[in-house]
């Protein structure tokens, strides 16, 4: 029984990412973006630039805590718990 719930899902997961189209950006934001003269256009890099920036200061915030965390422990500075 349990290897028919197994193929079950097995199947169900792979249709799904078989029938799932490619995203895309929202409809208005997309035909808004790609009417515009060719300087203008270039709005969409902005937009990523500042969509890497937002997903990579977090992780360079914990980073450099880790880091400063670290340093302090190896150092002998971090007091004992």
């Amino acid at each position: 029984m349990r290897s028919i719930h197994l193929r079950l899902l097995i199947f169900s997961a792979v249709f799904l990412l078989t029938m799932a189209g490619s995203a895309s950006a929202c409809p208005n934001c997309k035909e808004a973006v790609s009417a515009q003269p060719a300087e203008v256009a270039n709005m969409a890099q902005g937009y990523n630039w500042s969509i890497m920036l937002m997903l990579g200061v977090p992780v360079s915030l914990a980073g450099t805590g880790a880091f400063m965390v670290r340093r302090a422990v190896k150092l002998g500075m971090f007091p004992e718990i």
